[in-house]
């Protein structure tokens, strides 16, 4: 059981590593969107920001967090489609968060924050685990 613990424990925190990087490079791609108002929309900058950080995300994941050695156009599809939901609920989350919180910067850190969690729970059991 300590054998498992420590394992999960090391995951997770490469987990947490990796998800800091690939949130500050999307955060900060969605901050210069934002603030070169090339949209005016904090949702639609999410989605762009989101979909530019992918394959950092997936390269993060896959080759650091969880090691993985399985099928790659599998695995790859799954994260896509992992990747899709978090992207959307992240776009509602953070419509939701908008109308309590007007601030779009902080509100995205709390979106981005729940979702994270999410998102290593998804890829542990499902997109990485081990065949």
């Amino acid at each position: 059981m300590t054998f498992l613990r420590s394992r999960i424990s090391a995951k997770l925190d490469r987990y947490i590593l990796a998800s800091v990087l690939a949130n500050a490079f999307a955060y900060t791609l969605y901050a210069l969107i934002t603030k070169f108002t090339l949209t005016e929309q904090p949702v639609i900058a999410l989605l762009v920001a989101g979909v530019l950080t992918f394959p950092l995300s997936f390269y993060l994941n896959r080759m650091w967090v969880f090691k993985s050695t399985n099928n790659i156009p599998l695995e790859l599809l799954k994260f896509a489609f992992g990747y899709t939901l978090a992207l959307a609920g992240g776009a509602l989350l953070l419509h939701a968060l908008l109308i309590l919180i007007k601030n779009p910067y902080i509100a995205q850190f709390f979106s981005m924050t729940i979702l994270g969690i999410s998102a290593f729970l998804l890829h542990s059991l499902w997109t990485f685990k081990k065949q």
